[in-house]
């Protein structure tokens, strides 16, 4: 189910809901009745945009009604407790008439009740008929200019599929406080007049929960962008200064996203960047086992060594070992293009990284000079318009065999000229096949021995860059 939430503020941008109206309606009209525009709501259609400046949000109030007696005790004192402009009354056929006597313990108790309107639950033993019910009466209410966030759910009367369902309604909903009134009680097991207490607690902290546990879910497949979409979703409403307070978590959590989201992209310095924004006890309560602060050290390494001025630095074994990282993550979620894509680019790196390293040849620019003359007419064809020898993968591989060195040797062997074929035949290159698992497995077994022997501590360097596995 997606949640939209309710936007409360100063001098915003806002529209006047035009929500949809269910149940039987008994307003009361009040001289103290205020009209505040400018709520957006959760399932509204939205009319002509106003502006206007919420000084004072009205409060509303949904109150699931039995039929027991002396129950219109209790549920006077909740109004009276919440003190809302508006109230939604939850009934069935049966305990409508309860009604009455709320009115007349009401105004023996002094309280004056405020305007309200009851919602028809059809089967009060039907959980999900009480939490439409409740759904309804929360935005009939919005209807009426007052957010959920200013709604109080009392969900103590009626039967217990009422309770159930008008409590996860107030949950999903985003309503501001839920109320239990409890206290000593009969035989019968009523709470007994003069001995109520009210039990308040805020749902937005239930919600929050569940949005952490299927961020980390998001977050554990890799999904950093939806992961990051839902937290800040949730999040939107709050004031930002106050979030890291009320919700820590989530907060942590969506910096982490913002920080792996940019790494994933190969974006290191927004990677960086994000990841100076994550304090060490965010990255002790996600990875105790300090993942999370490896893999910070990794990028700021990265980083530093890609902001260099010299090409052997900005070449460096970090960036082989990290692009074949991400390759392994997109065979892993079966993205089979994406992976051939950056196997195929780290083909290119090691023949290029070899030649730089070992042999001081830049590929983008040959000198011909260090050349073995059995190459130089061949590499001839390559030079540019402007006198630049550039040479390709094939070429890169065929320089490195002739100058005899053991990453070169390998293109004699059918294994990795085999799957570049494959995937220069592929809908992903120059062909029309489809880029199968085979495809990119295949390329990813040719290229593995030969980043091995150009960076020797793989499977080291690998634990380093390994994404952690948060648990909520």
């Amino acid at each position: 189910m997606g949640l939209r939430w309710w936007i409360l503020g100063v001098k915003l941008e806002l529209s006047r809901p035009a929500c949809r109206t269910r149940g039987r309606e008994k307003w009361r009209e009040s001289a103290e009745r205020k009209n505040v525009q400018g709520a957006i709501g959760h399932g509204c259609s939205f009319g002509s945009t106003v502006k206007t400046e919420v000084t004072e949000m009205p409060k509303g109030m949904v109150i699931t009604v039995g039929v027991g007696r002396g129950i219109e005790h209790a549920i006077a004192l909740s109004i009276r407790n919440s003190n809302p402009n508006q109230i939604v009354f939850l009934v069935t056929e049966q305990s409508e008439k309860t009604l009455e006597r709320i009115e007349e313990e009401a105004k023996g108790l002094g309280i004056t009740l405020p305007p309200y309107e009851t919602e028809l639950i059809c089967d009060e033993n039907d959980a999900e008929l009480a939490y439409e019910a409740a759904v309804s009466a929360i935005r009939k209410l919005g209807g009426k200019g007052i957010a959920p966030s200013e709604i109080t759910v009392d969900y103590t009367t009626g039967s217990k599929p009422m309770s159930a369902g008008a409590l996860y309604a107030a949950i999903m909903e985003g309503c501001g406080e839920i109320v239990y009134v409890t206290g000593k009680r009969d035989e019968n097991g009523r709470v007994i007049s003069g001995t109520e207490r009210f039990l308040t607690f805020a749902p937005t902290r239930l919600l929050a929960r569940r949005f952490l546990t299927e961020a980390v879910r998001l977050f554990n497949a890799w999904q950093f962008t939806a992961a990051k979409q839902l937290i800040d979703e949730f999040l939107q409403p709050f004031p930002k200064d106050k979030v890291p307070e009320l919700f820590p978590d989530l907060d942590g959590l969506g910096k982490l996203c913002a920080a792996y989201q940019a790494w994933d992209a190969f974006d290191h310095i927004a990677a960086q960047k994000a990841f100076d924004g994550v304090d060490r006890k965010t990255m002790e309560r996600w990875s105790p086992d300090g993942q999370i602060a490896r893999n910070k050290g990794w990028v700021n390494k990265l980083v530093r060594k890609l902001q260099s001025d010299k090409p052997t630095e900005r070449l460096c074994e970090e960036l082989l070992v990290d692009l074949w990282a991400n390759a392994l993550r997109r065979l892993d979620e079966g993205r089979f293009i994406d992976a051939v894509a950056r196997l195929y680019r780290l083909a290119e790196l090691i023949a290029q990284f070899r030649l730089l390293r070992q042999f001081e040849i830049d590929t983008s620019d040959v000198e011909m000079g260090k050349v073995p003359e059995n190459m130089r007419e061949k590499l001839e064809n390559y030079r540019d318009e402007r006198g630049k020898v550039k040479i390709p993968l094939r070429a890169s591989y065929e320089l490195l065999e002739a100058l005899g060195d053991e990453v070169g040797k390998a293109w004699a062997q059918p294994k990795l000229r085999d799957a570049l074929s494959a995937r220069n035949n592929s809908i992903a290159a120059h062909g029309l096949e489809p880029v199968t698992d085979e495809v990119a497995y295949k390329l990813k077994e040719a290229i593995e021995p030969l980043l091995n022997s150009v960076v020797p501590n793989l499977q080291q360097c690998l634990q380093e860059v390994r994404f952690p596995n948060l648990s909520p």
